[in-house]
Protein backbone atom coordinates (compact mmCIF):
# COMPACT_ATOMS: atom_id res chain seq x y z
CA UNK A 1 0.00 0.00 0.00
CA UNK A 2 1.41 3.05 -0.55
CA UNK A 3 2.33 5.14 1.81
CA UNK A 4 1.31 9.52 2.92
CA UNK A 5 2.67 11.84 5.51
CA UNK A 6 -0.11 14.81 5.98
CA UNK A 7 0.62 17.40 8.23
CA UNK A 8 -2.07 19.87 9.26
CA UNK A 9 -5.43 17.72 9.58
CA UNK A 10 -7.13 20.02 11.71
CA UNK A 11 -8.29 22.29 8.98
CA UNK A 12 -11.39 21.44 6.70
CA UNK A 13 -8.61 21.18 3.44
CA UNK A 14 -6.98 18.80 5.57
CA UNK A 15 -9.86 16.44 6.46
CA UNK A 16 -10.69 16.28 2.82
CA UNK A 17 -7.06 15.63 1.43
CA UNK A 18 -7.06 12.65 3.99
CA UNK A 19 -10.40 11.11 2.63
CA UNK A 20 -8.91 11.60 -0.56
CA UNK A 21 -5.82 10.15 -0.34
CA UNK A 22 -7.29 7.02 1.39
CA UNK A 23 -9.71 6.92 -1.08
CA UNK A 24 -7.00 6.47 -3.90
CA UNK A 25 -5.66 3.63 -1.88
CA UNK A 26 -3.04 5.13 0.34
CA UNK A 27 -2.07 4.83 3.91
CA UNK A 28 -1.93 8.21 5.63
CA UNK A 29 0.16 9.32 8.37
CA UNK A 30 -1.63 12.10 9.68
CA UNK A 31 0.10 14.56 11.87
CA UNK A 32 -2.20 16.54 13.48
CA UNK A 33 -3.23 18.42 16.86
CA UNK A 34 -6.63 17.20 16.55
CA UNK A 35 -6.59 13.40 16.76
CA UNK A 36 -9.87 12.24 18.10
CA UNK A 37 -11.29 12.97 14.46
CA UNK A 38 -9.83 9.73 13.29
CA UNK A 39 -10.06 7.43 16.10
CA UNK A 40 -11.72 4.79 14.05
CA UNK A 41 -10.25 5.45 10.77
CA UNK A 42 -8.33 2.11 9.35
CA UNK A 43 -5.83 3.36 6.85
CA UNK A 44 -5.36 6.61 8.57
CA UNK A 45 -1.96 6.37 11.38
CA UNK A 46 -2.90 9.44 13.61
CA UNK A 47 0.24 11.03 14.86
CA UNK A 48 -0.90 13.74 17.53
CA UNK A 49 1.37 16.97 18.23
CA UNK A 50 1.18 20.19 20.05
CA UNK A 51 2.24 22.84 17.77
CA UNK A 52 2.84 24.91 20.66
CA UNK A 53 5.48 22.78 22.19
CA UNK A 54 6.94 20.91 19.38
CA UNK A 55 10.88 20.73 19.21
CA UNK A 56 13.89 19.51 16.90
CA UNK A 57 14.04 17.06 19.06
CA UNK A 58 10.90 15.62 18.33
CA UNK A 59 10.89 15.27 14.78
CA UNK A 60 12.33 11.70 14.05
CA UNK A 61 9.49 10.89 16.48
CA UNK A 62 7.01 12.11 13.26
CA UNK A 63 8.52 9.62 10.73
CA UNK A 64 7.10 6.16 9.27
CA UNK A 65 9.07 3.23 9.71
CA UNK A 66 8.12 2.59 5.62
CA UNK A 67 9.17 4.11 2.39
CA UNK A 68 7.09 7.60 2.37
CA UNK A 69 5.47 8.00 -1.33
CA UNK A 70 4.12 11.40 -0.51
CA UNK A 71 4.87 14.38 1.87
CA UNK A 72 2.34 17.10 2.02
CA UNK A 73 2.95 19.95 4.44
CA UNK A 74 -0.77 21.51 4.34
CA UNK A 75 0.20 22.92 8.15
CA UNK A 76 0.02 26.74 8.68
CA UNK A 77 1.54 29.05 11.85
CA UNK A 78 1.63 32.59 12.31
CA UNK A 79 2.06 34.69 15.15
CA UNK A 80 1.66 38.06 13.93
CA UNK A 81 -1.64 40.09 12.77
CA UNK A 82 -2.99 43.32 11.86
CA UNK A 83 -3.58 44.33 15.69
CA UNK A 84 0.08 43.43 16.66
CA UNK A 85 1.27 46.89 14.89
CA UNK A 86 -0.92 48.60 16.74
CA UNK A 87 0.27 51.27 19.18
CA UNK A 88 0.38 50.26 22.77
CA UNK A 89 0.78 45.82 21.50
CA UNK A 90 3.66 43.64 20.89
CA UNK A 91 3.99 39.70 19.80
CA UNK A 92 5.91 37.89 22.41
CA UNK A 93 9.25 36.72 20.75
CA UNK A 94 9.08 32.84 21.80
CA UNK A 95 5.47 32.58 20.43
CA UNK A 96 6.63 33.92 17.01
CA UNK A 97 9.88 31.77 17.06
CA UNK A 98 7.83 29.09 17.74
CA UNK A 99 5.60 30.23 14.78
CA UNK A 100 9.08 30.00 12.07
CA UNK A 101 9.96 26.66 13.35
CA UNK A 102 6.99 25.02 12.88
CA UNK A 103 6.15 26.67 9.49
CA UNK A 104 8.96 26.81 7.87
CA UNK A 105 12.02 24.44 9.71
CA UNK A 106 10.04 21.82 10.71
CA UNK A 107 9.41 20.27 7.35
CA UNK A 108 13.25 21.34 6.16
CA UNK A 109 14.24 19.24 8.90
CA UNK A 110 11.41 16.58 8.31
CA UNK A 111 12.74 16.19 4.91
CA UNK A 112 16.54 15.75 6.16
CA UNK A 113 15.40 13.27 8.76
CA UNK A 114 13.35 11.10 6.80
CA UNK A 115 15.72 10.74 3.94
CA UNK A 116 15.98 6.74 4.25
CA UNK A 117 12.35 6.96 3.95
CA UNK A 118 12.55 8.93 0.76
CA UNK A 119 12.86 7.50 -2.70
CA UNK A 120 13.72 9.26 -6.02
CA UNK A 121 9.98 8.82 -6.91
CA UNK A 122 8.49 10.34 -3.41
CA UNK A 123 6.54 13.31 -4.22
CA UNK A 124 6.71 16.13 -1.48
CA UNK A 125 4.97 19.17 -1.53
CA UNK A 126 4.21 22.84 0.51
CA UNK A 127 0.34 24.13 0.59
CA UNK A 128 1.95 28.28 -0.37
CA UNK A 129 -0.44 30.95 -1.07
CA UNK A 130 -0.37 33.77 -3.88
CA UNK A 131 1.07 36.08 -1.20
CA UNK A 132 3.99 35.27 -1.75
CA UNK A 133 4.36 36.99 -5.03
CA UNK A 134 1.38 39.46 -4.50
CA UNK A 135 0.81 40.92 -1.17
CA UNK A 136 -1.90 42.77 -0.60
CA UNK A 137 -2.59 45.85 1.80
CA UNK A 138 -5.54 43.71 4.07
CA UNK A 139 -3.03 40.72 4.36
CA UNK A 140 0.16 42.46 5.37
CA UNK A 141 -0.34 42.99 9.01
CA UNK A 142 0.16 38.88 8.62
CA UNK A 143 3.60 39.08 7.46
CA UNK A 144 5.37 35.95 9.06
CA UNK A 145 2.61 34.01 7.51
CA UNK A 146 3.61 35.60 3.87
CA UNK A 147 7.02 35.43 5.00
CA UNK A 148 6.96 31.92 6.04
CA UNK A 149 5.35 30.72 2.81
CA UNK A 150 8.32 32.55 0.80
CA UNK A 151 10.82 30.80 2.73
CA UNK A 152 8.83 27.40 2.20
CA UNK A 153 8.63 28.05 -1.68
CA UNK A 154 12.35 28.58 -1.49
CA UNK A 155 13.32 25.85 0.36
CA UNK A 156 11.33 23.89 -2.25
CA UNK A 157 13.07 25.23 -4.74
CA UNK A 158 15.87 24.27 -2.94
CA UNK A 159 15.51 20.75 -2.63
CA UNK A 160 14.09 20.31 -5.89
CA UNK A 161 17.61 21.15 -7.32
CA UNK A 162 19.93 18.76 -4.72
CA UNK A 163 17.91 16.09 -3.18
CA UNK A 164 16.65 13.20 -4.87
CA UNK A 165 12.68 12.99 -5.50
CA UNK A 166 10.06 15.25 -6.77
CA UNK A 167 9.49 18.79 -4.60
CA UNK A 168 6.60 20.64 -5.63
CA UNK A 169 4.05 23.84 -4.08
CA UNK A 170 0.56 24.22 -4.39
CA UNK A 171 -1.08 27.60 -4.84
CA UNK A 172 -4.76 26.90 -3.55
CA UNK A 173 -6.38 30.00 -4.35
CA UNK A 174 -8.54 29.43 -7.25
CA UNK A 175 -10.67 27.01 -5.85
CA UNK A 176 -12.27 28.03 -2.56
CA UNK A 177 -14.50 25.15 -1.66
CA UNK A 178 -12.15 22.44 0.60
CA UNK A 179 -13.91 19.31 -0.58
CA UNK A 180 -13.29 20.07 -4.22
CA UNK A 181 -9.82 21.56 -4.18
CA UNK A 182 -8.73 18.54 -2.03
CA UNK A 183 -10.38 15.85 -4.47
CA UNK A 184 -8.15 18.07 -7.43
CA UNK A 185 -5.38 18.54 -5.75
CA UNK A 186 -4.74 14.83 -4.47
CA UNK A 187 -5.51 13.52 -8.60
CA UNK A 188 -3.26 16.09 -9.56
CA UNK A 189 -0.18 14.80 -7.03
CA UNK A 190 -1.09 11.08 -7.29
CA UNK A 191 -1.41 11.18 -11.80
CA UNK A 192 1.69 13.28 -12.10
CA UNK A 193 5.44 11.78 -11.86
CA UNK A 194 8.06 13.37 -9.47
CA UNK A 195 10.00 14.43 -11.97
CA UNK A 196 7.44 16.68 -13.57
CA UNK A 197 6.19 18.02 -10.42
CA UNK A 198 9.78 18.93 -9.04
CA UNK A 199 10.63 22.70 -8.81
CA UNK A 200 7.43 23.58 -9.62
CA UNK A 201 4.63 25.58 -7.94
CA UNK A 202 0.78 24.69 -9.45
CA UNK A 203 -2.25 26.37 -9.08
CA UNK A 204 -4.99 24.46 -7.56
CA UNK A 205 -6.56 23.37 -11.38
CA UNK A 206 -3.44 22.80 -12.57
CA UNK A 207 -1.65 25.63 -13.97
CA UNK A 208 1.67 26.48 -13.53
CA UNK A 209 2.38 29.19 -10.97
CA UNK A 210 5.00 31.77 -11.72
CA UNK A 211 7.75 32.38 -8.98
Amino acid sequence: MKQCVITGGGSKLGRHLTENFVRLGYFVHLITSTPGDWADASQVNVVPVDWKTIALKDIKKLIPPDSIDVIFFNHNSSALSKEKFQKGTIQNINDWQQSYFVASQLPFYFVHSAASRIKPDTKIGWMLSELIKHPVDSQVGYADYIGNKTTNACIMKSFSQNFPAGFFGINPELIEQPANLAKILVELIDCTDAPDLNGKIFYSDGQLFDF
